[in-house]
């Protein structure tokens, strides 16, 4: 299962604001140094909008031409599924 990361709140920084800005603007990766060390690597979020949800349907809607597609002309089958299921093992072949 992937963690959570956590958040720190740059607001009140304004040079790390000012970076993280032009990576954001850049979309280009960041490598954090310090006396030739590499630290971290500061990498821009990538389609963090919300993803977008499928929309409501309408009466012109394709998916309405599937509505009774499955209708199998018995009636209510609910009602007499056991009258159904009755007749089907009557009529089977006896097993030898």
């Amino acid at each position: 299962m992937a963690r959570e990361l956590k958040r720190i709140d740059i607001s009140n920084v304004p040079e790390l604001l000012r970076i993280v800005e032009e990576v954001r603007s850049s979309e280009e990766p960041r490598v954090l140094r310090r006396d030739g060390e590499d630290l971290a690597v500061l990498t821009p979020m990538k389609g963090r909008r919300r993803p977008v949800r499928g929309k409501p349907f309408t009466k012109t809607d394709s998916l309405w031409n599937l509505v009774g597609i499955g209708h199998s002309g018995l009636g209510d089958v609910s009602e007499t599924k056991h009258k159904y299921l009755a007749d089907a093992y009557l009529h089977q072949p006896k097993k030898v």
